[in-house]
């Protein structure tokens, strides 16, 4: 399973390169088109923790996301 996630930045919020960074270190990869970054997980307990991190990892940072889950 691959998840996508789509950012929604705030001209308030944390600069976007800081949040590049951030999602890069969690282990999402850039991707070009819909969405703007992509990870693969194996299942729902994996999946689970990588939503549980990205949502510490970005509180505060008054940045909106959109995640969408696909069997690529």
């Amino acid at each position: 399973m691959k998840l996508y996630i789509e950012l929604y930045f705030s001209s308030e919020g944390t600069p976007p390169q800081i949040i590049i960074k951030k999602m890069k270190d969690m282990g999402f990869e850039p991707v070009v088109g819909q969405y703007d970054f992509a990870k693969e997980y194996n299942s729902p307990e994996e999946y689970a923790g990588i939503v549980k991190r990205l949502s510490k990892e970005l509180e505060g940072t008054k940045l909106r996301y959109r995640l969408v889950t696909r069997a690529d």
